[in-house]
């Protein structure tokens, strides 16, 4: 799960020449991450590159999308 969302965040620097700012995920997703990498989540650490994880519901979210946080208000472009 993490490769796939790192994935997600080198496609959106790919087509926006930035990086994101937060990356949309669901349950499932977060579900993946802590159960294999539940480092990640010990001492309040940032994760990876600073990116923010925001949990939305998993019928409105399939796949991981990353967003700028100007760009946060609304629904986010797909990576």
């Amino acid at each position: 799960m993490l490769d796939h969302i790192l994935q997600c965040v080198q496609a959106f620097e790919r087509e926006h020449k930035t990086s994101p700012d937060v990356v949309y995920i669901n349950p499932l997703h977060y579900e993946g991450l802590y159960r294999y990498h539940s480092g990640l989540f010990a001492g309040h650490k940032p994760f990876p590159s600073g990116i923010r994880l925001i949990i939305v519901p998993a019928n409105l979210l399939t796949h991981p999308e990353g967003a700028l946080l100007s760009d946060a208000r609304s629904r986010p472009r797909v990576a």
